[in-house]
């Protein structure tokens, strides 16, 4: 007796066991059916990625493994943060179940992969990428280290903190710039020195080191102005 019932308690926990794997069989084909609608949307923005997670099917309730193909399909045709997927089985004996499938859409965002100080320098070795949720993101934030790199910090930064164009200057007040002037037929270049705080693509007084004079220009990248005469 003793014997019999520790047998039968043994393929009851393989049985479980079994049904549990399949539950999470049918709940990744979930995911993959997420993941094929999205390849499809057109309207991406650069570098997003997706986060697929499924709800998890009741382990009480059990579903007859299929002998054939799953088939799947975006209840709705569309992707929301809560969607959900219908999955049927075409067995002779059919069966047809809906798992519900959390969407989220991630953004690259540049952060500090460590502490920073004020007037450190951004590099390759500080500076890293993370993927967050579209409404953790804020404006003036950065998807690409890369043009941050030699940028100075106007103030603290804490670990994985988002770096902000107002966290930074990739040009300085009292930096030396060169600065580049311009026209149809003309190319001039010189020194000068930074009488602001300025990013790319924003306008800065620089005073030219030569001559004194001092100009309005666009900052182009690290340490460059750029003037038109």
């Amino acid at each position: 007796m003793k014997l019999f019932l520790i047998l039968f308690l043994s393929l009851g926990c393989n049985f479980v066991f079994a049904e549990t794997n399949y539950n999470n069989t049918l709940e990744n084909f979930a995911k993959t059916q997420i993941l094929e609608k999205y390849s499809t949307v057109e309207n991406k923005e650069a570098g997003e990625k997706i986060d697929i997670k499924a709800s998890p099917l009741s382990k009480i309730k059990t579903y007859k493994r299929c002998h054939g193909p799953l088939k799947g399909r975006v209840v709705n045709e569309k992707l929301k943060p809560h969607t959900t997927v219908k999955i049927t089985c075409p067995d002779p004996d059919s069966w047809s179940i809906y798992v519900r499938v959390r969407v989220k859409k991630l953004l690259p965002v540049v952060v500090a992969s460590q502490s920073l100080s004020k007037n450190q320098i951004l590099n390759i070795e500080n500076t890293k990428i993370l993927y967050l949720g579209k409404s953790r993101i804020k404006s003036g934030s950065f998807s690409l280290p890369a043009p941050l790199y030699g940028s100075r910090l106007k103030r603290n930064i804490s670990k994985n903190k988002v770096i902000k164009n107002r966290d930074i200057c990739i040009v300085c007040k009292n930096d030396k710039v060169n600065i580049f002037a311009k026209n149809n037929r003309l190319s001039i270049k010189t020194s000068g020195i930074a009488l602001s705080d300025a990013n790319i693509g924003s306008t800065i007084r620089v005073k030219n080191i030569q001559t004194q004079r001092v100009v309005v220009g666009v900052v182009k990248g690290l340490k460059n102005v750029q003037i038109q005469f």
